[in-house]
């Protein structure tokens, strides 16, 4: 039992100190770099695509809400003056008792 977890600590350790798989390759890092820097700016242009996007939405509801505001003020404008206007031409109530 003993021995065979020895050997696999011995080719663990025999592994760990071999100097060719424990070094990285140069150009295989450069290439990694590379191609994650690359990932890198595909990813920024995606966000500021969204970022854009979103920033138009946000303009546009802002405007919807300005002209559904504006419009409710001028309806209330309107209204007002309205019956403001038809206020003097009914005739006045006399009081009965």
């Amino acid at each position: 039992m003993f021995a065979v977890f020895g050997m696999g600590v011995a080719d663990f350790c025999g592994a760990m100190s071999d100097p060719v798989q424990s070094r990285p390759n140069a150009r295989g890092v450069g290439e990694l770099s590379r191609l994650l820097e690359l990932e890198l700016i595909q990813k920024r242009a995606t966000w500021k695509q969204a970022s854009q996007r979103n920033r138009s939405l946000r303009t546009a509801a802002f405007l919807f809400l300005f002209l559904l505001i504006a419009g409710c003020v001028f309806g209330f404008f309107f209204v007002f003056t309205r019956v403001n206007e038809e206020r003097p031409n009914r005739p006045a109530a006399t009081e009965h008792r």
